[in-house]
Order: structure tokens, then sequence, then C-alpha cells
């Protein structure tokens, strides 16, 4: 059957795009429709990703949106969404278009009808920051931090783990608060129900500006007095799997472990 690929390509990984270019023409000449254009990725069948992570977290939002699953080929060092390295690429198509593969749905956080799927970070870039922290409506706590980060299972080995957050399963229905350099000893991490909905209020002082961002993308910024609400999304992102490695063997070999 005729597909309609869109194909997201990270043009500095992806040198003159000439992987772009051997994979678009190998669709052809599978009678498949690759499709370039942004403005027409949402007509795709699947979405194939030619970088690493920060091009799936690119891509993210889009699939979850539109429903379409997402391959991601790594054009870099050993990516966690990602599903193969460049020389494996070709093969991995091939496998999805067959439907040689499995999907894996991940859950995505949601602020003011923006999705993210590995995090939405509170920051003040470089300043210490107070923010009041309700879970459900009730005050959890005042937390002061270089910042504050509200992870998903999939974002938990993303800034999360370098904060000394937790590492979840990437298919499990958690959220993760971790503090960023907290300025009291006994600040922990929180893992909390895919259920409950946060709200981080800035209660500085001083016209300081505390910026959100997600996924690495500054979106907004509030001031004293103004606050932000993190929930689970209803969207998900699903993940295209061909290479059946393991997430367990994935994390082993990005951190460095032992065979």
């Amino acid at each position: 059957m005729s597909m309609t690929i869109g194909i997201i390509s990270n043009a500095s990984r992806d040198i003159g795009l000439a992987f772009t270019n051997e994979v678009t023409k190998w669709l052809i000449s599978k009678d498949c429709k690759p499709i370039l254009e942004p403005a027409q990725m949402h007509k795709s069948n699947f979405l194939l990703v030619l970088g690493g992570d920060g091009t799936m977290l690119q891509a993210a939002s889009l699939g979850a949106k539109h429903d379409i699953p997402i391959l991601g080929i790594n054009l870099g060092s050993l990516g966690y969404l990602t599903d193969v390295d460049r020389n494996d690429g070709i093969a991995a198509i091939e496998k999805m278009l067959a439907g040689n593969f499995i999907s894996e749905y991940r859950m995505m956080l949601e602020v003011d009808n923006e999705l993210a799927l590995n995090d939405v970070v509170i920051h003040g870039n470089g300043m210490l920051i107070s923010v009041r922290i309700c879970i459900n409506g009730n005050h959890m706590d005042t937390i002061r931090a270089d910042g504050i980060i509200v992870s998903t299972p999939t974002g938990s080995t993303a800034y999360n783990l370098s904060a000394g957050g937790p590492i979840l399963r990437p298919d499990s229905e958690m959220i993760v608060l971790t503090a960023v350099c907290p300025h009291n000893l006994y600040t922990r991490p929180w893992v909390l129900s895919a259920t409950d909905e946060l709200t981080l209020a800035s209660v500085n002082e001083h016209e300081k500006k505390v910026i959100i961002y997600m996924d690495g993308v500054e979106k907004l910024q509030i001031m004293h007095g103004e606050s932000v609400t993190v929930k689970s999304s209803q969207y998900k992102t699903t993940i295209v799997k061909t290479a059946g490695i393991d997430f367990f063997e994935i994390l082993r070999k990005k951190m460095g472990g032992q065979k």
C-alpha cells in the first residue's frame, strides 16, 4: 500500500541533506509519497525523523496532535527516542512500511495548550527563584532553587536525571517534580500520579522574571504572583520501534554501564 511519509531532518547533522535525499529517493522507489514541507506534514501516515532526540522532541507535538507515529533514525550519538542509527535506517523504514514494528505510547505534559514530551522547566536563568507549588489545589511547598523541573517518564533520563531525579520506565504514567540546586537540603524529588495537576507560582519580588521552558524551548515568562498549571495531556506521542532494543539496554549503554 502506498503511504505518505513526512520527513523531518536535522540539517546540522545531515550535512548537505545527503541522507535525506537518499531516503526520499528510496521512498519514491517504493511507491511512497515523501513530504518535506512543514505545512503538509499533518497529512502523513508516518513521520520520519532524521536527527537525534532533539529533533524527535520537535516532531512530538505534531505527531501527537494528528495521531501520527514517529520513527527516529539517529544521526548523532546514541539516543533514547530514536530507533536505529543511520546504517540501519533504510532497513528500519522498510520494516515500518511492512508493519513489522511495535508502537510505544508516551504521555505528554500540557501548559496552555502547548505540549511537552520531556519536561516543563521553570527557571531563573542563573538567579535563585522562589516557586510556590500546589498539587490539585493543595499547597505542597515553596521551594527556593535555581529552577523546578516537571518531567514525564520519557524526560526522566534528560534534565531530570542530571538534577538528581529518578529514572522511570518511559511507558509508565507518572510525573516527576525535581528542584535544580535547591536552597534547602530537605528538598527532594517527588513522584506524582499522571492525574495530578500542578500549579507553579512565582513568588519572587523586585520584578524578577521567571522563564518557562517546554522541551528546552522558551514558551513564556511570568512575574511575581503569576502562575502556570502543568498537567498530563490527552495527547500521546507514538514512537515506532523496529530494532527490538530494550529500554534498559539503551540506558546501560548511555550511562556507560558494563556488559
